[in-house]
């Protein structure tokens, strides 16, 4: 497996379609509708910018470019540091999970930028793995918002 494999598999974790939430009337309207709030004033930005960061790391890991990983990984942070100074998600179970998949995240850029910069398969490795913990963050927030929209 080449050491930017890795980088792929996790790189798709976010690569799926980002849609708008839709609230089902049955429950806390008031919570749905500051989860659909947060989402449509630029919950969505945040979380389009990291799919599409994903994106340019696997295209860039499959092309085993490191220059354009690392510059894809630096992006990535800058994605996460907006991402973390948005707006907090309005329900304390979901915003944790958002938070550690941010921190998550915010480690695997870092860790990336420096793996591609030295060509160092130990951080690049340690890069995905930080990438997987922080998209399983992101499942169970999801899960949490799917939870209260329905």
């Amino acid at each position: 497996m080449s050491l930017l494999a890795a980088l792929v598999a996790s790189a798709f974790l976010l690569a799926g379609p980002v849609a708008a939430p839709s609230a089902d009337p049955s429950g806390d309207a008031q919570l749905q509708q500051a989860i659909s709030d947060w989402f449509t004033k630029g919950g969505d930005k945040r979380l389009t910018a990291l799919q599409n960061d994903f994106e340019a790391i696997a295209k860039a890991a499959t092309a085993t470019d490191l220059p354009a990983v690392e510059a894809s990984c630096t992006t990535l942070k800058t994605d996460v540091d907006a991402a973390q100074a948005y707006a907090p998600l309005p329900d304390a179970r979901a915003q944790k999970a958002w938070a550690a998949s941010l921190d998550l995240y915010e480690k695997a850029a870092l860790d990336c930028v420096a793996g591609a910069d030295q060509a160092d398969a130990q951080l690049l490795l340690k890069s995905n793995d930080e990438m997987t913990q922080g998209s399983q963050e992101l499942s169970k927030a999801t899960a949490r918002v799917q939870e209260i929209l329905r």
